[in-house]
């Protein structure tokens, strides 16, 4: 049922000259990853140990054009775009060197991609109410003193964003808020190999000031707030949530071993 998604857009466009095509599509972390443990140090000067980085990522597609990133005046959906998606969701682990496959194979065109999406959802990408943790983060922060932390991210209800004018009370669709686009990197589909993702943990800390992050009073560690409405949500975790969501920490290549 849902393979006949990419069907349905690409006749209502009269695509023309496209051959069908399924392949594999994984998702891994960076090229210099190592399955363990990751080191670095970010924007401000933080030696940080990433322990534990799981990205759910719920699809993936890749545009025949180049959408507009977060605009408010288009539908998340947009018909006539798409030369390729992968819609089955994977928890993929960003330290690790191993490609991780989707369950299911992508369907779409060889036509040539201009941008891709990442799809930050749980299931439904219109559905306000879902639980699913999109990232899951361990590690330690080293400044002057050792800081053990925490962060747990989701996309749900705590990200509605409230519309300050009554007329337009679905001025700001929590779809916005899912999807990473547009990632620009040329692709072209072809009928061997497969799409490769690359996501980069480091970059979801490039700003993030460790000192910052609220301490939990059990256990002494910082864990980083996921209700934008907390005291203790800004800056850091509005920051993480906004490099989750920038193009920067994604990559897509295609690889003819895959």
């Amino acid at each position: 049922m849902k393979r006949l998604c990419i069907l349905a857009l690409l006749a209502a466009c009269d695509t023309t000259g496209g051959r069908l095509v399924t392949f594999d599509v994984a998702a891994v972390g960076p090229a210099d990853a190592t399955g363990g443990p990751r080191a670095f140090i970010n924007g401000l000067g933080w030696h940080v140990i990433l322990t534990k980085a799981t990205l759910h990522i719920g699809a993936v597609y890749l545009n025949l054009s180049n959408p507009i990133s977060g605009s408010q005046g288009t539908n998340c959906i947009l018909p006539g775009i798409y030369t390729a998606e992968e819609l089955s969701g994977i928890d993929v682990d960003v330290l690790s060197n191993d490609p991780q496959k989707f369950p299911d194979q992508a369907d779409g065109t060889d036509d040539s991609a201009k941008t891709g999406e990442v799809w930050l959802t749980g299931g439904d990408v219109n559905a306000a109410e879902d639980s699913t943790v999109i990232a899951d983060v361990e590690g330690t922060a080293v400044g002057a003193t050792s800081m053990p932390f925490t962060a747990k991210v989701t996309i749900g209800s705590n990200r509605l964003i409230a519309s300050s004018d009554p007329s337009m009370p679905s001025a700001h669709p929590i779809c916005k808020q899912r999807i990473v686009s547009p990632i620009r990197q040329p692709i072209a589909i072809d009928e061997t190999g497969g799409l490769l993702l690359r996501i980069d943990p480091r970059l979801f800390f490039v700003d993030v000031d460790f000192s910052q992050i609220p301490v939990d009073a059990s256990t002494g560690d910082r864990v980083f707030s996921d209700d934008p409405r907390a005291p203790g949500y800004a800056p850091t975790g509005q920051n993480l949530f906004a490099n989750l969501r920038s193009v920067a920490p994604y990559t897509f290549s295609w690889e003819a071993g895959l």
